[in-house]
């Protein structure tokens, strides 16, 4: 894992479940604090929000994390929209193409998601990957790196 303290141009917020329109779930709201506290620090920097539609969300969860990074005063021209993707895969392949060859780039996530994170990024062609990540203090905190573990095996023979 890299220093988080480090400019980059792109910052991508990987999704997770949104409980309305306007509504993201904790471990999302701890990904977008950490996703202001580093676009403040570097107004230069823009952010992919990422994430659809899940078949239980009633939007995408791109378009929630784009409202809750405005309403937290990040412009809206900072602000690129990732809304198709299903899984991590799908966030990093899918950000990589908006973007292109970018050299640098920030990812956050929660902190049990950055290992799966950092290697699909490099599967998916990004060079330089800096991490950044939020804590989780759900109740399913040991039930989420659980399912973190079994994503990680699965990634090694199906994210490609």
């Amino acid at each position: 894992m890299s220093n988080c303290d480090r400019f980059c141009d792109y910052v991508i917020v990987l999704g997770a479940r949104v409980l309305d329109e306007n509504r993201p779930c904790r471990a999302l709201e701890n990904r977008l604090i950490c996703a202001i506290d580093y676009l403040n620090k570097f107004p230069e920097s823009k952010i992919i929000v990422t994430g659809g539609q899940g078949i239980d969300e009633v939007t995408t969860e791109a378009s929630v994390m784009k409202k809750y990074l405005i309403n937290h005063g990040i412009d809206i021209n900072r602000i690129l929209v990732e809304d198709k993707s299903r899984n991590t895969f799908e966030n990093l392949r899918n950000s990589r193409e908006i973007i292109g060859d970018i050299e640098k780039v920030m990812i956050i996530s929660s902190n049990y998601h950055l290992f799966r994170a950092m290697m699909i990024a490099h599967r998916v062609g990004f060079k330089k990957v800096y991490l950044k990540g939020s804590k989780d203090r759900s109740k399913f905190f040991k039930i989420n790196v659980l399912r973190e573990f079994f994503a990680i095996v699965k990634s090694f023979f199906a994210d490609w």
